[in-house]
């Protein structure tokens, strides 16, 4: 029997995968623009030793786990304007619910409290969003106002109480001590943020979720929701997954905002709504979904994180400092839009 005949070079081509760099550029352009802004900060900071180092891990920490959330909302091609309102009312509650007379038993109790209360919230807009075949930005529009509103009851001011064992349990210093036998070596040159330790816990439970089906179905989903339905995936169930991860995540992000800030403000979570959208964009994610990394979101998270206090160093107003920030946030989410574009176009084309 005579084999097959080649296919042409044109079609060999077009099968032929692209180089690496060309398929991971806005992520790989996103970590480049993280280490500049590193490298500046470095060099402009009168002294980086580990107290500036947890700063800046603390500072992009909360904005990172809520955009670990928005990444999978995005992915199915929706969005959660409700994130930041979802971390005031986690922060409110659990500063709301610890007791400065049994500081570890309450602290228990208002973190559980805090996450299950974001995962329902998560499960409240994915079963509306699915099941009820609301669009995504309207629905979470108005649960964004009843977590705001829940926020401002618990905690009408600024204030509450955070055990400062919580506080060092994320956001302190590890290895914080000098040995005995090296005593030559400064000890700051040894002390590392805990929150790297959050991160890399981050970065290894991405890596394990997206060999699980649901991260399988959920990219499918945020590719084509007709192609997925046709394969046997149950596309209501996977966004509902979706938006109550969200949600977890959101009481998460609000856990750790109460372990670095040490009290609790019903205000104090709003900013992450836009910022965790721009992270994800940022980040090399597709608004259109189907397309898109927490790894990327987690530079996003940071660079974010980094402007002010690069523009600090070189002593730009204020006023300036949120106009640059606010123009790069409004380019990130100008080039998401670009993306969609792309893809209407190539489906005209079709």
């Amino acid at each position: 029997m005579a084999d097959p005949p080649a296919p042409p070079a044109a079609t060999q081509h077009m099968v032929r995968r692209r180089p690496f760099v060309v398929r991971n550029a806005r992520l790989l352009l996103v970590w480049l623009l993280l280490a500049t802004l590193l490298a500046v900060y470095i060099r402009e900071a009168p002294q980086f030793r580990p107290r500036e180092q947890r700063t800046i891990a603390n500072s992009g920490m909360t904005l990172a786990i809520a955009g670990l959330g928005q990444t999978l909302v995005v992915l199915t091609g929706g969005i959660d304007l409700s994130v930041g309102p979802m971390v005031s009312l986690t922060n409110s509650l659990a500063s709301r619910l610890t007791d400065k007379e049994a500081p570890e038993s309450s602290m228990a109790l208002a973190a559980t409290a805090a996450l299950l209360v974001g995962a329902a919230g998560g499960f409240v807009n994915g079963m509306l969003v699915a099941y009820g075949r609301l669009q995504p930005i309207i629905v979470t529009l108005a649960t964004a106002s009843i977590w705001g509103g829940l926020a401002l009851y618990l905690r009408p001011e600024p204030g509450g109480y955070i055990p400062p064992s919580f506080t060092e349990l994320l956001s302190g210093l590890a290895f914080d001590q000098t040995p005995l036998d090296l005593p030559l070596l400064p000890a700051w040159d040894r002390p590392l943020p805990k929150s790297l330790f959050v991160l890399a816990a981050l970065l290894v439970l991405w890596l394990v979720f997206r060999r699980t089906r649901l991260a399988t179905r959920i990219y499918a989903v945020g590719s084509s929701e007709g192609a997925a339905y046709m394969s046997g995936v149950d596309v209501a169930r996977t966004k509902v997954w979706a938006y109550t991860l969200t949600g977890l995540a959101a009481g998460a992000a609000g856990l750790f905002a109460s372990a670095q800030t040490s009290t609790g403000n019903a205000l104090a979570g709003n900013v992450y709504t836009l910022n965790s959208i721009a992270a994800v964009v940022l980040g090399g994610a597709s608004l259109a979904g189907g397309a898109g990394s927490f790894v990327g979101t987690l530079a996003g998270a940071y660079v974010i994180a980094l402007i002010p206090s690069v523009l600090f160093f070189f002593d730009v107003s204020t006023f300036y400092q949120q106009f640059y920030q606010g123009s790069i946030l409004l380019i990130a989410v100008s080039l998401g839009a670009l993306g969609v574009f792309r893809i209407r176009n190539r489906l005209e084309r079709l």
